[in-house]
């Protein structure tokens, strides 16, 4: 479900890691996510959870997914959020001085 918060097809979570490796994924998500990936492929299986799993690694789990979401909705949000409220003048210095010439 991240993935597809993300804008992809989120049904194989190792093809959705290598498009945003691609995209310029920061090395420590790409980390943080293939971390979940290996742990949950293999702690679960469908439909099946084992009881007996350590609580310290689904803690660990738990925090990398919350250091991805910050990372990756929360914190572009925030920031969006705050240049977005810049004055309109300041907006469009901004665009005119990034924009390239060919």
């Amino acid at each position: 479900m991240l993935c597809v918060e993300l804008g992809l097809p989120g049904v194989n979570l190792n093809a959705d890691i290598g498009t945003l490796v691609r995209k310029g994924l920061p090395p420590e998500v790409q980390q943080a996510l293939d971390t979940v990936r290996v742990i949950g492929n293999n702690a679960v299986h469908p439909g099946q959870i084992d009881i007996d799993d350590n609580p310290e690694v689904a803690n660990r789990l738990f925090g990398l997914v919350n250091f991805i979401v910050d990372r990756m909705i929360s914190h572009p949000k925030q920031i969006e959020a705050f240049y977005g409220a810049l004055p309109e003048k300041d907006l469009t210095k901004i665009a005119k001085r990034d924009r390239r010439e060919p």
